[in-house]
């Protein structure tokens, strides 16, 4: 469910009253299509404040899902002090099977870790009230109904932490469980850029939608 556009060697911080709701929001329990438990966990003070086995859990996946080239407009995959940063230095929530109050090292993230997202400004500034996601969803986690969890998440905890409005840069028209996903939680397609990526996945050129949802 990628959505991004910034470069990931920059990062525009979050305004002020984001980052002071952001220490107040708990983690959000949730259930998958087959009745599972889930719990989807905020993080508010960076990568240094959950395991270290799960961030590196999670810059495996997104490396593989980079050099798979189909979902994400990077072609080289990042470091693991880069992603950390990237993922986690903002806004981010991980979604981890069961029912815990924490998370803690030691558990096996390959079979309970779902999924993660982040929430960032899109603009700078005076644009910043303006909020932008990535996703990713865990190979543990495919076809489990992951993906509409973490979008209902998302659309929980960004008007919480004083977003007005979501814009997706770039969900790439042939990702079509993904657009499928947003449409169904109210986002509509507000722009489009023809012919903007270069897919492993197509021999032509593919579209860039560029998709909205109000969130106040």
């Amino acid at each position: 469910m990628p959505s991004i556009l910034e470069d990931p060697t920059s990062k525009l911080p979050a305004p002020e009253t984001a980052q002071q709701a952001s220490q107040t929001l708990t983690p959000r329990r949730a259930q998958l299509k087959d009745g599972t438990p889930v719990t989807l966990y905020p993080v508010a003070n960076g990568p240094q404040s959950i395991p270290a086995d799960l961030v590196a859990l999670l810059h495996r996946e997104f490396s593989e899902e980079i050099k798979a080239g189909c979902t994400y407009p990077m072609e080289e995959p990042m470091t693991l002090e880069r992603f950390a940063d990237y993922w986690f230095g903002t806004f981010a929530v991980v979604a981890v099977l069961g029912e815990e109050e924490a998370l803690r090292e030691g558990r096996d993230w390959e079979k309970e870790c779902l999924g993660t997202f982040y929430i960032k400004p899109n603009y700078p500034g005076r644009c910043s009230h303006v909020c932008n996601a990535g996703f990713l969803t865990t190979v543990a986690a495919r076809g489990r109904g992951v993906g509409i969890v973490m979008g209902e998440t998302y659309l929980a905890f960004a008007p919480k932490l004083g977003y007005k409005y979501s814009v997706f840069n770039l969900v790439f028209e042939n990702n079509v469980a993904s657009v499928k996903i947003w449409e169904r939680l109210g986002f509509n397609i507000i722009g489009r850029v023809p012919g903007a990526a270069r897919l492993a996945n197509s021999e032509e050129l593919v579209d860039a939608l560029i998709i909205g949802r109000d969130l106040v």
